[in-house]
Order: C-alpha cells, then sequence, then structure tokens
C-alpha cells in the first residue's frame, strides 16, 4: 500500500489533490457528486428529448432557450455575486439552476417542460461565475489552471460507473431509467451543494466587494457595470479572449447536443451503447488531465490552445468521414479518443485564460459579463444551426470546425499582444 501511494504521489495532480485547503477542498472533493450523476445522462439527453416526440429544430430551440436564459442570469451574475457573497450565492443558485430542472426534466411530458427546464438551467451562469470565484479568489495566479483541471478530474469519476445505464436501459427501457437519472441527479447535486455551503468560507475579496456593495442597489450596481464593461471588457484583450471562450463554448454546445443523434440516427449505433463512447472520453479526458495539466501549466497559453483545436477538428473529420462496415466503430472509438483528449486540454486552459486576464477586484463583473456577452452572441446559433440538422445531422460538426478555425485565429491574434502578466 505504501509503495503504491509513494507512486501515486510523483503525480502532480494527485500531490495537488492531497494538498487541497480551505476552500479548494470544500468546492472541489463534494464535485463527483455532482460530476458522476450529470455524465451518467449527459450522453442522452437529446435522445430523451426526441424519443418524448421532439423534432430536431425543436431541440436546437430548446438548447437557445437555455441560452436566452444564459445572457439574462450571466448579466446579473457579476452584481449577484458581490451582493450576496459568493458562498452564499452559489448554494442558491446552484439548487435553482440544477436541484430544479432534474426534477423538471424527471417528470418531463413534451416540448413545455423542456423549455421550463431550460429556463432554469439557464441560471447556472450566476453559479459559473461565483463558484469560480469562491474556488480561486484566495488562489496565486499559478494555482488557477491545475484547480480547473482538478475539477474536471473528480468530475470524471463517473467515467468508472456510467457503463451501469446502458444495462439499467438494456433491462428497464429507456425513458423510464432516464427518469430515474434524472432524479438522482436531483437528489445527489444537492447535496453536494449543501456540502459546500457549509465547509466553504467567504473570500477576502468576497468580503471586500460585500462591503462596498451593502448600501447598493442591484440596479444601482447594474447601472455601473456599463463602466466597468466599457474599461475591461471591451478592451483588445479581453474580446479577444471572450472570442475564443464563445467559439468553445458553442462547439461543445453543438457537439453535446447532435452527436449521439447522429451516431444514433446516421450511423446505426445503438441508443444502450452511446454511454460507452461516453464512457470512453470520460476516461481519456481524466488519464490526460492527469497526465498533461503539468505540462500545460508551464506551456503558453497559445501552444495548448492550438494544439486542442487541432486535435477536436481532427475527431470531427474522422467523425464525418467515419464509413459503415467494420471501419465504423474502430473510427468512432478514435474520434472519441482525440475529443477527449481536445478538452483535456481545453476546458482547464480557456477558463483560466478568461479568469487571469479579468484581474481580481472586478472579477465577479468581468466574468459575469463576459460569460453574458458569450450567451448573447451564440443564442440564436442553436435554432438556427436545429434548421440544419433537419437537413442534415453532420452539417452541425462543418459549423463547429468554422468556429474552430475562427477560435485558432484569436488566439494567434491575442499571443501577439504585449503580455503585461497576463496569459501569453
Amino acid at each position: 500500500m505504501n509503495i503504491l501511494k509513494q507512486q501515486l504521489m510523483k503525480i502532480e495532480m494527485v500531490r495537488t489533490l492531497f494538498s487541497l485547503k480551505g476552500n479548494a477542498r470544500a468546492c472541489l472533493l463534494p464535485e463527483p457528486l455532482w460530476g458522476i450523476p450529470y455524465n451518467l445522462q449527459a450522453p442522452y439527453a437529446s435522445l430523451y428529448m426526441a424519443a418524448l416526440g421532439l423534432s430536431p429544430a425543436q431541440i436546437g430551440m430548446v438548447a437557445s432557450i437555455n441560452i436566452v436564459s444564459q445572457v439574462i442570469f450571466a448579466v446579473l451574475s457579476g452584481v449577484i455575486t458581490d451582493k450576496l457573497g459568493r458562498r452564499w450565492t452559489t448554494v442558491i443558485f446552484d439548487t435553482l439552476s440544477w436541484s430544479v430542472p432534474e426534477f423538471i426534466w424527471m417528470l418531463s411530458q413534451d416540448f413545455r417542460w423542456f423549455v421550463a427546464g431550460a429556463l432554469f438551467n439557464g441560471i447556472w451562469r450566476v453559479t459559473e461565475t461565483s463558484w469560480d470565484l469562491l474556488l480561486v479568489d484566495d488562489m496565486r495566479n499559478e494555482e488557477i489552471m491545475p484547480a480547473f483541471s482538478l475539477t474536471q478530474m473528480l468530475g470524471l469519476i463517473s467515467a468508472f460507473i456510467a457503463p451501469l445505464s446502458k444495462f439499467a436501459i438494456d433491462a428497464f427501457g429507456f425513458v423510464p431509467t432516464m427518469r430515474v437519472l434524472y432524479g438522482t441527479a436531483g437528489v445527489s447535486m444537492t447535496i453536494k451543494f449543501l456540502i459546500v455551503h457549509a465547509f466553504a468560507k467567504e473570500t477576502q475579496i468576497g468580503l471586500r466587494r460585500m462591503e462596498a456593495t451593502k448600501d447598493k442597489s442591484i440596479l444601482t450596481l447594474l447601472y455601473e457595470c456599463k463602466d466597468v464593461y466599457l474599461k475591461q471588457v471591451l478592451s483588445r484583450r479581453m474580446l479577444l479572449t471572450f472570442g475564443i471562450l464563445a467559439s468553445y463554448t458553442l462547439v461543445t454546445t453543438l457537439s453535446n447536443t447532435y452527436w449521439a443523434l447522429l451516431v444514433c440516427s446516421d450511423m446505426g449505433i445503438s441508443e444502450s451503447n452511446v454511454v460507452l463512447f461516453s464512457t470512453l472520453k470520460s476516461f481519456v479526458t481524466l488519464i490526460c488531465t492527469v497526465a498533461l495539466t503539468a505540462r500545460i501549466a508551464h506551456m503558453p497559453a497559445r501552444t495548448s490552445i492550438l494544439g486542442g483545436i487541432a486535435l477536436y477538428i481532427v475527431s470531427i473529420l474522422l467523425l464525418l468521414l467515419a464509413p459503415g462496415g467494420v471501419l465504423l466503430v474502430p473510427l468512432l472509438i478514435a474520434s472519441s479518443v482525440l475529443e477527449a483528449a481536445s478538452l483535456a486540454i481545453l476546458m482547464p486552459t480557456t477558463r483560466s485564460l478568461m479568469l487571469i486576464n479579468a484581474g481580481q477586484e472586478e472579477r465577479a463583473r468581468v466574468c459575469g459579463l463576459i460569460y453574458a456577452t458569450i450567451a448573447l452572441l451564440t443564442a440564436v446559433f442553436p435554432g438556427l444551426i436545429g434548421q440544419l440538422a433537419e437537413i442534415s445531422l453532420r452539417l452541425p460538426f462543418f459549423v463547429c470546425i468554422a468556429l474552430f478555425l475562427f477560435a485558432g485565429l484569436l488566439t494567434h491574434m491575442l499571443s501577439r499582444l504585449p503580455q503585461d502578466g497576463q496569459i501569453p
């Protein structure tokens, strides 16, 4: 046992995990209570909607409605986080954005239920700001990317139990199993939110922002956001940064929405086998996160982002070019492996890119406004691309390639700006 522990402690990510203290420990250790149920259900979300009678266009419309909700709450997120504090904002709005919609999805009957779930789920933009800041406010800049890599790693523990959903679907049917998965997720996630709230403490920056905003109304704080937006968000560096983030967000949204539909409807993969590819992606992402984080943390952001984009584009090309017959499954496996490796690089890099470039004192409002801008820019796309999906389920993936080529160009432009202590 001691030999195994010694070998594990040679891995930087494992050493980081065991050295967690304070808010990092409180935020990260309960993460599997969210990640496991989420990853069990996520591969089937679009198939579940289709099974309850939604068309590809309606599925795209649900995604667009979700993004509109995100726009509204992303605008409010920085103000709410400063006013209520990182800790209280996280528990209140995590419950509204995840616990409530999980139970709505469990009971869903038709399009209207999914619209309601999408509206509530869009509230997660508030806790994207508050939870991130609860985690990183008291960290040094060089600690931020490893923290997000740990977040990804802990959320992917579901890779080892996700195949159980396949056996449940085979035994009990697709829709009944999904209803149980959504209900279980609602309970598990709520427990996680309460644990974080119980053991985390308000950050020093959070306390200062609460004191600075205690005598100001929400409307006053929102009005003041215009100065933050004009001064910081519309700087050239931040414009390029959220262009990259917007492209990444839209690509992952489209891929999550249409991948399962494509491989099931056009390629003949059974619904119950989708989870096997999801499990493979989770496992590869987990391995890459453990193996690559230390290297990525010391690489220029330009190198890691362009490398991740290249891997993702190759994975999409393999998906689109996969023929039928005996080559289909091997090519889908290769595509899934490359996609997972790219996400292991891109997720922590893009999130840390924004948080570091946003500065410290105004992180809440800057991040909220950036998330709002990203959501606004991407709001109409899923609905429009849903119309393309009615023609062919392959077309959304050609859009993904174009978006990542654009993100690569923005990354190159960002790398040529003066550094000023920011991410190169």
